[in-house]
């Protein structure tokens, strides 16, 4: 009896430390976040391949490209798929190059250094929110209630 409750007991015991560990172990997005353009909510989808979302480790807020070009004010000029760069434009002739991966952002050819850099989680670009928002002339506003990130924009039009 005795040969067999060891065994066991150590499996057990091995299993909770496991699952423990692994409860501890915190997500790297989440995706609790509200954006505003001058008040009105910005409806992402809720079947959106591509939600916005916050990076944990660098607490960066990410959105698809497409909310750039749309909302912002920005548009794609170009999308170098061989190199993974994308290059937007706002509307006062402002540029802004970044490269999938890279925390280096061009701004009319001026290196700036971002917390994160853009990605591709799933089938679709994500950029930093803040610094693109910025880039292009907005105003970002932040305030984080209980676990969900609401952003206000402010452009000027």
């Amino acid at each position: 009896m005795m040969k067999r409750f060891f065994p066991v007991s150590v499996f057990l015991i091995f299993s909770l430390v496991l699952s423990v560990q692994a409860s501890a172990t915190k997500h790297p997005y989440s995706y609790t976040i509200n954006v505003q353009v001058n008040g009105v909510p910005i409806n992402f989808g809720t079947n959106s391949d591509s939600p916005p979302y916050i990076e944990n480790g660098t607490n960066t807020a990410f959105v698809p490209l497409r909310f750039v070009s749309e909302n912002l004010g920005g548009r794609v000029r170009d999308w170098d798929k061989t190199l993974q760069q994308v290059t937007i434009e706002s509307k006062n002739g402002t540029v802004i190059k970044l490269a999938i991966g890279s925390k280096i952002a061009y701004v009319n050819d001026e290196e700036k250094m971002m917390l994160a850099a853009p990605q591709i989680p799933t089938t679709r670009v994500q950029v930093p929110l803040r610094v693109v928002s910025e880039v292009l002339g907005a105003k970002v506003d932040t305030q984080k209630i209980g676990e969900t990130l609401n952003v206000n924009i402010t452009t000027s039009n």
